[in-house]
């Protein structure tokens, strides 16, 4: 009875009392089969794994780029191999990470457990994709700039930066930041003056986007300035949609302004609620402002609010929500300035 064989590769071995003769195929040839098999990592192919492993032997599988496992020396043979990540191969396992660990790209110093050191503020840190798409729907830059895009060949339109101290800004097309249904826009609030005209001239404006609006959606202009004259021509406010052409939604009745007044100032508020959408959407609007354009410059008189019926308007369009001044008599002297304005979607 021959001793017994080798825990692990199971190499013959003969008598140790030395009373049986040397087999050069059983002895020698078989085991040194056995142990140049089980050096380094054996090539297997996923189907032509080793039936009966050692606990922890090494293989690699030549039909799949190479993925690399070695047995954990649990029953059955097939549910033992562990995979162990390696660059030739895409890696077909899960890794778990101890709740202190990282996986930590260049000699980052962060303690974040997804670390990250880069040379530019621009490099990107994590893209996502689906299949089939040649540009990312989301992708995170060094810096911390976000973008977002629709997929498939188009480009991010979409950006979340950091502009400043306590800043963030939305960048993109006719940009905004929707918070459950209300929709706030970045709009911009340079001083604009109409003079030397009778012709009706935008003083605020605002783009409501195509298919913003929802039935109950609530959008307003609120806008002050100042005006001055020569003589005493009238003043006439006008709120639209749809521009300087468009359906006027609120039509205030003209004033007159006190003679030569130089000191006067204004303030107006423009607000119009989707009631239904579509392509015969409607909207009900609602205007108002104050001013001290009749006696004096301490006295102030509020004109409205003036509402009316819903207004039909298509909604599945760009809507532009202007408020026109417009003045009787042409002069350069006749000036009415919109000195700032707040505009946007607030429900």
């Amino acid at each position: 009875m021959p001793d017994p064989s080798t825990t692990r590769l199971s190499l013959y071995k003969s008598k140790s009392d030395g009373s049986e003769l040397v087999n050069y195929t059983q002895d020698l040839g078989q085991n040194w089969d056995k142990v140049d098999a089980a050096a380094g990592f054996q090539a297997v192919t996923s189907s032509t794994r080793p039936s009966s492993p050692y606990s922890g032997k090494p293989i690699m599988e030549t039909d799949t780029s190479y993925r690399t496992y070695f047995s954990n020396g649990t029953s059955p043979a097939s549910a033992s191999w562990v995979e162990i990540p390696n660059g030739s191969a895409t890696y077909n396992s899960t890794l778990t990470f101890g709740a202190t660990k990282q996986i930590r790209f260049g000699a980052s110093g962060s303690a974040a457990n997804l670390a990250t050191l880069t040379t530019a503020t621009t490099d990107d840190i994590l893209s996502t994709r689906i299949t089939g798409d040649t540009a990312s729907r989301f992708l995170l830059e060094a810096d911390g700039a976000m973008w977002w895009g629709p997929g498939g060949s188009t480009s991010a339109d979409t950006t979340i930066t950091r502009t400043g101290v306590g800043r963030l800004t939305v960048g993109g097309t006719n940009p905004a930041l929707t918070i459950g249904t209300g929709t706030l826009r970045p709009i911009p609030s340079s001083s604009t003056t109409v003079a030397n005209t009778v012709s009706q001239s935008v003083l605020a404006g605002y783009t409501i986007p195509a298919s913003d609006a929802v039935a109950g959606a609530v959008y307003r202009i609120k806008a002050w300035g100042t005006l001055a004259v020569t003589g005493t021509p009238t003043m006439t406010f006008v709120c639209k949609l749809g521009g300087t052409v468009g359906t006027a939604m609120a039509v205030f009745p003209a004033v007159t302004v006190r003679s030569g007044a130089t000191d006067g100032t204004w303030e107006a508020e423009y607000y119009i609620a989707c009631a239904t959408t579509g392509a015969s959407g409607t909207w009900s609007p609602m205007a108002k402002y104050t001013h001290n354009w009749l006696t004096s410059a301490t006295t102030y008189t509020l004109v409205g609010p003036i509402t009316s019926a819903p207004v039909t308007r298509d909604t599945t369009i760009s809507n532009d929500m202007v408020l026109c001044a417009t003045w009787s008599a042409a002069s350069a002297s006749n000036t009415i300035t919109c000195r700032g304005f707040t505009a946007g979607r607030v429900a």
